[in-house]
This record gives structure tokens, sequence and C-alpha cells, in this order.
């Protein structure tokens, strides 16, 4: 259904190459994307530092300068791995890739979809370590069908007013903190560690230990990553995409196995 869609929207261009479904050591089915994103420049100027000169090149009609992105979807778990990088798709950009050419299949005419980072574990201890804070501001993805109690209020709001997302702030009084023990704050930590987190993007405005100084937690510095390491083929210098599934089922894999953090 993917392989081979994709969006131009003025240079910019997204593209999926390769559209597959895998398998880790588990046996779990997964979806593996390679998805390519860069802009449709007609002309591309190159510098030769060896012969201190310019030239252009054209571009193949049908062509582009690309970066490309792995991704692996785990529809058992909800989750997504995505590779991160200057250039490279976002998962806000894929999700709404995918979901623009899901509704043209019968039955997902009205498919909404979203994809929230985990946040790491440092997110709500330094919410805990905060002093007095003045601001805080939370955006929250309404197509979730896990919703507690703390979620209904603002999702009512996001429902009634046909709202795909629904941000809202709270503001301290003159030289008065937020709580948190209660209301948005304690909220967004309670949210933080969920196991599926609902939370787009979230960022807290406060004092830390004795010191007045103002500083901003952001949830989008404070999201769970991982790093992985690859042997570069000797010709292309790159990974090869199939050492590069292997990783990421690995995570997926470890995620799965009894005992161990799905969050």
């Amino acid at each position: 259904m993917l392989r081979g869609k994709y969006k131009q929207s003025g240079k910019h261009v997204i593209a999926v190459g390769t559209a597959m479904l895998t398998t880790g050591s588990i046996g779990t089915e997964r979806l593996l994307l390679i998805v390519y994103t860069g802009d449709n420049d007609r002309n591309l100027l190159w510098f030769d530092l060896n012969e201190q000169t310019e030239f252009t090149s054209l571009t193949e009609t049908g062509r582009f300068v690309a970066r490309k992105t792995h991704v692996l979807i785990d529809p058992v778990q909800r989750t997504l791995l995505i590779e991160a990088g200057r250039g490279r798709t976002s998962a806000e950009e894929l999700a709404d890739f995918i979901e623009e050419n899901s509704r043209t299949i019968a039955g997902f005419e009205t498919l909404e979809l979203s994809f929230a980072p985990v946040p790491s574990s440092a997110f709500a201890k330094r919410i805990d370590g905060m002093q007095r804070i003045q601001m805080a501001t939370v955006t929250i993805a309404r197509p979730n069908v896990d919703w507690g109690d703390r979620y209904n209020q603002l999702t009512k709001t996001a429902e009634d007013s046909n709202a795909k997302v629904i941000e809202t702030s709270v503001r301290a009084g003159r030289n008065e903190s937020l709580s948190k023990d209660a209301g948005l704050v304690s909220s967004i930590r309670h949210w933080a560690t969920d196991t599926m987190s609902s939370l787009v993007n979230a960022k807290i405005k406060g004092t830390f230990g004795s010191g007045s100084t103002l500083t901003e937690l952001k949830l989008s510095d404070h999201v769970e990553t991982v790093n992985l390491s690859f042997e570069l083929d000797a010709k292309t210098k790159q990974p090869s995409n199939s050492e590069i599934q292997k990783g990421l089922n690995s995570i997926l894999d470890a995620k799965a196995l009894p005992g161990e953090n799905n969050g």
C-alpha cells in the first residue's frame, strides 16, 4: 500500500521506497519502512576542493537528493522506532503521510494517526526536582483507545471541537507556584510515566534548587533514544539495510520480553 507512494510540497519530497513485513526473534510481525526525504532541486551546485572550482549538475526528472530514514512499526506493542537526525523524516511527518494515503482505502476514510514520543525516565525526575513552577503547557493527541480519567476533560473538549490534538496552558499568580501534587503539572508527570503516553509535547517553566533562574523543561529534550552502531559497506560507506533491520528488531524483541519495560 505504501511502497512507491510519495508526496511533494513545493520542493520538499517524501517517498516510501520500501514497505515490507518482517519478524523478530520472537515471531512478531512488524512493518519495516525505508523513507526518503529531500528537496527536488533541478540544479545542484558543487565545489571541488582539489580543483578549487564550482560546477553544477542537472537532476533528472523523478529524482531528488535524499536522506534515508529507517522505521519499524510493531502494531502489537503499539510502538514505532524511527531513525532520527537532521534532514530525516520526523514521526509527525510520517504520521501525516500514512494517514493521507490510508484515507483512500475503503474503511480508513476517517483514520487519525499520531505517534507520541516515549518520555525518558529523566523527564519525571526533573519535574520532581523543580521548586517554584511558573507555567506549564501540554499537547495531547486525541486518537487513543486507552484514555483514563485524567484525560477525559481534555479529550471531551477535543472531540467537541473536532480537534486532532489539544493544547492547554496554566500559569501561576505573581510570586506563586503551580502545584506539583494536583492539577496540570501532576497530570503531566503521570502521563509521562504511562506505559502508553499520549503526550505529544510538554513544557514546564520553573526553578530548580534554591536558585531563582527560570528554566524551561521540555519533553522534546527528554525522549527515549537508543544508539546503534553498524559496520559501513566498503563501497557505499553506509550501513546495510538488513543490518539496520536486525538492529531495530532486536530492540523491539527486548521490549517484548517478560519483565522488560515496555514503555
